[in-house]
């Protein structure tokens, strides 16, 4: 399940493209190294989620779909 220090493993549904981040707490956000704050829409969606559940993510570009690949708990 994703949580806090969760690294996970995505696919981006529709650009076919794999990403990997890790859900860090407000303090340690740092997009452009793959920390993804669990309060922002993208860390907030993706909590409490499990491996092959797809994700429905509302950003200012629209709706992006994500299906969790793996996720490594510290």
């Amino acid at each position: 399940v994703v949580t806090i220090g969760s690294h996970v493993r995505l696919l981006d549904v529709d650009e076919d493209v794999e990403e990997e981040y890790t859900i860090v707490g407000s303090q340690e956000a740092n997009p452009m190294e793959g920390c993804i704050s669990d309060d922002s829409p993208f860390g907030f969606a993706l909590k409490g989620h499990k491996v092959g559940e797809t994700v429905t993510i509302d950003a200012p570009a629209g709706q992006m779909k994500f299906t969790i690949l793996a996720v490594e708990n510290a």
